[in-house]
Order: C-alpha cells, then structure tokens, then sequence
C-alpha cells in the first residue's frame, strides 16, 4: 500500500508540521530517515553595498551522517504527492529557521518545484496557511520558479499570479538556460529574473557574451525586472557583472551557504573593496579602447583634412585603409545617403568573406538611422566613434569613426569602419 502524504490530515499545514521537530536554535526536518535543515546564501545589491535577501537551501543527512544532494533528495521521491509534500516541508523549514535570525527588511528566496507550482493546489491550500499562521510577512518573500519545466503556459501564469496576489515577489529562475525566453518574461512580469551560471561563466571566456550582456540586463529592466546574476565565483565574474548593470548577485565568491545569517557584516567587507577594484576595471578597459583608436583617429583626421582641401577621397583615404583594422571609407550626403562605393582596404580584399557578398555593394544606401550619422550631423567637425555594433556591410562587429566635413560644394559627412573582432 502506497504511502499517502497529504490526504488524510484535514489541513496539509498540520501533516508538514508533523514531520518538524523545532528547538530553541532551529527547525529540522524528517523524510524517509533524512535529517533536513535549512542553510543561506547572501544575495548582494551591488547599489546598495549589502545583502538584501538571502536563498534558501536545503541540507540533508541520512542516518550515517552523510551529506545528500537535494537533487538526490527529490529524485528519491515516488509521484507527485510526495514531491509536494517534500517541497512543502522545505519552505516551512526555511521559513520559520530565516525570520527568526533575519534582519526586519531582507527578501528569503524560496524555490518552489516546477511539479509544485502547477498542481500543488490539487493537495489543498497550504502557502498562505504558513504564512498566516506565523505572521510572516509576504512581501519578505521572493518565490523562484524554475520555468523552463513548466509546458502549460496557463497554469503557469495561474501559479504566478497566485504568489503575487499573496503579496509575494517572484523570480524567474535559471533564465538563458533550456527553453526560458523573453516571450514569458513579457507575459509573467516577474519583479526579478536571475541569470543562469552559464551566462557569466560564458560571458568570463567570451567576448561576444561579455559585449551583449548589458543589453541583456537592460531589456529585462525595460521589461519591467530587476535582474540578478547568480554563481558568480571569481573576482573577474564578479567585475563583469558589475560592467553589466546588474542589479544583484549571487555565489561563491560573495558568500557561500551557511546555516546561520550570523557574521553577515563580514560577508558585505568584498563589496567596497570589488568597487575600488571596478573602477581600474572600467579605466584599463577605456584607456585600451581609446589607445587603439588613437592611431586611427589621427589618420582619419588627415584624411578629412585632405578631402576638405580638395583631394579625391580615394586618395585622401589611402594610409587610412593601409592600417590593418581599417575595413572601408564612405561619404554620405546630409541625409545620410551614400555617395558612390566604399572604398575599400587592399588588406581586407582576401578576407571578405563571400556568404555576405549581396550586401557588399552599398552605393546609395540609407545610413541615417544609424547613431555615428547623427552623433556626426549635430556636431560638426567633431570625431564621433561609435560603439562596436554588428556591421550589416560585412556581419562582423566593427567601430564607425564619422565626421561632418565641407566638401567643396556641400557638408558631407566621412565615415571609417573598423574591425572590432576582440578575441579577449
């Protein structure tokens, strides 16, 4: 006869409690001959120098002593019922060991099984039960759904709206990893979404990675999000996330699990001394940057020189497009209309490569929607060097020098492309 968790005790509150043993310290948990308890890690605002809330995990011991993976733990489970009732506990667990030692303000994050966020409501009400019977208030609460395993889309937002209806916040967990994506980002509306390991870890290893992360964080917060990076182990993680706006973090290298929230003070110290480090970060990189360019910014200068003098572009532009970034030269009128072809750097003829030659010829094409055209129109006679951005004339990255000259008869604006393929 199988074993029936949650159906024989009117309130599924009481039948958790059962399985808890609580002591003037904490709040241990029974399942299956394993010893529960719940641990903490920090979650930082890198804004505010502090951690703001804290996750919750769980720790488990069998009989022996041994230490068992919580991912071991659920896998043990047979069905359904039992996988809410485990999750249940856990929540109860760590809610009533947090608020105790907690501050008066701090956020606990509480994963909830994707099993559980769909058909834990077949078992009974249960959540807002704990929540009143210990006075707990639900805005200190930030409820983390792994969504990527849930395929029902309607009881997905039913079981969203059901935690914030509570007074809950929720955070979409694990997002960039699986099928997780910015179409239930937009139609959940989390208050938070945390970034996947993979991410920073990628983005260490990756310039591509590290150049889109910004406008990763950036579209979450436009869509309405706070974003967290989580699993941030190293000082060069750590300094990434800070250059990408990140709003919080998370892992090793701030502040492993403990099971106490005891010695936090301690934990804050790698903040002010991560932004003093941050700060030679962002120089280092900017004085790279602007050192490389420097070369070719005098030389475009002497090109612009020339062509207002009277001298034909191609001519003028030579030297420039001997340097090995130099990819090509163009004029636009004042309406941002390519005038004749790109003249085009004798060390890049071999390199092109032929998959994108239907975009090669560029005569006559519209670049005014571009931000180096219009930087270039307001402010004539000023080098404007562009961001490095995806060049849709050879789909490789590339950094745009534009200046507004007098060229003879009219103001034409003079655009360089450079090749921005960072390896590092």
């Amino acid at each position: 006869m199988r074993n029936s968790y949650l159906t024989k005790i009117p309130s599924a509150l009481d039948q958790i409690e059962a399985a808890t043993q609580a002591s003037n310290t904490e709040v241990i948990g029974h399942h299956k001959g394993l010893r529960l308890t719940s641990h903490f890690q920090p979650i930082f605002s890198l804004v505010h120098k502090r951690p703001v809330g804290y996750e919750a995990l769980l720790r488990a011991q069998d009989r022996t002593g041994k230490n068992i993976p919580p991912l071991a733990i659920f896998n043990m489970v047979r069905g359904e019922e039992e996988t809410v009732f485990l999750d249940r506990l856990c929540r109860n667990l760590h809610l009533r060991n947090f608020l105790p030692a907690a501050d008066d303000t701090s956020w606990i994050f509480l994963n909830v099984n994707p099993q559980v966020t769909v058909g834990g409501k077949r078992y009974g009400p249960y959540f807002g039960e704990l929540l009143e019977r210990y006075q707990i208030p639900p805005h200190r609460i930030v409820v983390e759904i792994l969504e990527a395993n849930i395929h029902d889309e309607s009881l997905l937002a039913e079981a969203v709206d059901y935690y914030k209806n509570l007074g809950c916040l929720v955070a979409i967990d694990d997002f960039g990893a699986g099928h997780s994506n910015f179409d239930r980002i937009w139609r959940l509306s989390p208050q938070i979404v945390k970034l996947d390991r993979s991410m920073i870890a990628q983005a260490a290893h990756n310039i591509s990675v590290r150049r889109v992360l910004p406008n990763l964080v950036s579209l979450l917060h436009e869509s309405g999000s706070l974003a967290l990076m989580e699993g941030i182990e190293t000082e060069h993680e750590a300094l990434i996330a800070m250059d990408s706006g990140i709003d919080f973090v998370q892992g090793y290298y701030f502040g492993k699990p403990k099971e106490s929230l005891l010695g936090k003070e301690q934990e804050a110290e790698v903040l002010p001394q991560l932004c003093d480090k941050f700060k030679n970060f962002t120089q280092k990189i900017s004085e790279k940057y602007h050192a490389e360019l420097q070369a070719y910014v005098s030389k475009f200068l002497l090109a612009a020189g020339q062509i207002s003098n009277g001298a034909s572009a191609e001519n003028a532009c030579f030297e420039l497009l001997n340097k090995p970034k130099a990819e090509r030269c163009y004029m636009l009128n004042q309406e941002g209309k390519q005038l004749g072809a790109n003249l085009t750097s004798p060390l890049r003829n071999t390199r092109n490569d032929p998959r994108f030659i239907p975009l090669a010829d560029a005569r006559d094409a519209i670049w005014s929607r571009r931000p180096y055209f219009r930087r270039a129109i307001n402010n004539p006679g000023e080098v404007q060097i562009s961001r490095p951005y995806l060049s849709i004339a050879g789909a490789n990255m590339c950094v745009t020098l534009s200046l507004m000259i007098n060229s003879g008869q009219s103001n034409q604006v003079l655009c360089c492309d450079l090749d921005w393929n960072e390896t590092s």
